[in-house]
């Protein structure tokens, strides 16, 4: 299963890099992923607290790209990789003239993945959705 969701931002890209990163304030924008406990470096343990449309659940990363200003990745731990294999991807794109794309792209793959697209797949998808319009929204506004 890949879902993804891109957005075109009015902001620059550097602006949009630090409100990405800034990890501990996802509490303050962030609808989907609505807190970290970890630090966004390379090789770093996450935990991911996620809304799934009113169901929320916690979900054990490893951070596995941080590539400023153009890609934050994690990937689930802890699970077998036959059973599930799963990575979030971040990518901004620099567009010119202040304006900035931003890429969401969700993959889960492995024997329980059927399942996941079955269940779980229209709220992975309107997750996306909010994240991004919530990142659009936080880095236009001129109080951040």
């Amino acid at each position: 299963m890949t879902l993804t969701e891109s957005i075109d931002i009015d902001a620059p890209i550097d602006r949009v890099w630090s409100v990405l990163v800034d990890l501990p304030a996802y509490a303050q924008w962030n609808p989907f992923t609505y807190r970290v406990d970890g630090p966004a470096e390379e090789g770093a343990r996450v935990v991911l607290h996620v809304d799934l449309g009113g169901m929320k659940t916690r979900q054990n990363m490893a951070v596995v790209s941080v590539s400023p200003p153009r890609e934050l990745a994690w990937s689930i731990r802890g699970t077998p990789r036959w059973m599930m294999r799963g990575q979030r991807t971040q990518t901004l794109t620099d567009l010119g003239g202040g304006r900035t794309r931003y890429d969401n792209q969700e993959v889960v793959e492995g024997a329980v993945a059927p399942l996941v697209a079955l269940f779980f797949a229209g709220r992975i998808q309107a997750g996306l959705v909010a994240v991004s319009q919530a990142l659009k929204a936080r880095c236009e506004s001129p109080a951040t």
